[in-house]
């Protein structure tokens, strides 16, 4: 612990200088998220999509706009909900004459807020999706008594990072700043003063 301590007294400067190049970009990275909020509302807004549709990953990146590896993730995650591998957080009755209309309304109870609504379909997400289920996991067709509206709470693994920390080389410490998105990674080392040097990695395998 006291070695610890003492490398951070020594390096103290480069500390600081790591931690205030850290911030500036976390400021930068709020003005992009606050210049894109609007948009981001407008996501958050139900979409209705069709059961077919929910099974295409090309259609829910298009349908969503989100990027293919979160739609890729997302078709898987909703064949197992419709499969019936996964439970649902909430059940509640909507009286409409077919299980379309019953998806309208729904969609129409989500975007108003409705507090008639349970809270899992109220719920903040990045997105919202609503679809009647009118097929069964073979693809056959769904008497009507069985048939329902499914909504899907959605939220999506992130695809921007910025990062702060330190690097170890020959004995030097140098501060480290960087910036990830998907699976590229780019990172600045700086001695205390001016940069010394920069890494870009690639994840090649994840899991």
């Amino acid at each position: 612990m006291q070695k610890i301590f003492a490398w951070i007294k020594t390096h103290e400067i480069m500390i600081k200088l790591g931690l205030t190049l850290a911030t500036l970009l976390a400021f930068v990275a709020i003005a992009f998220w606050r210049s894109g909020e609007l948009v981001e509302r407008q996501k958050e807004k139900p979409a209705a999509l069709t059961q077919e549709q929910t099974q295409d990953a090309k259609a829910l990146q298009q349908q969503l706009d989100v990027s293919r590896k979160n739609a890729d993730e997302l078709r898987r995650e909703l064949a197992a909900a419709q499969a019936g591998q996964r439970a649902p957080a909430a059940t509640y009755y909507v009286n409409a004459p077919t299980v379309e209309r019953a998806a309208q309304t729904v969609e129409k109870q989500i975007k108003a807020d409705d507090p008639t609504l349970p809270m899992a379909a109220r719920e903040k997400s990045d997105r919202t999706v609503v679809t009647p289920i009118t097929k069964d996991k073979d693809g056959k067709e769904l008497p009507p008594d069985k048939q329902k509206v499914d909504v899907y709470k959605v939220n999506l693994r992130k695809d921007h990072r910025i990062k702060a920390g330190a690097t170890m080389i020959d004995g030097k410490a140098y501060a480290a700043v960087g910036y990830e998105q998907g699976r590229f990674e780019a990172l600045m080392h700086f001695d205390g003063t001016k940069p010394h040097g920069a890494s870009v990695m690639y994840n090649v395998v994840e899991w």
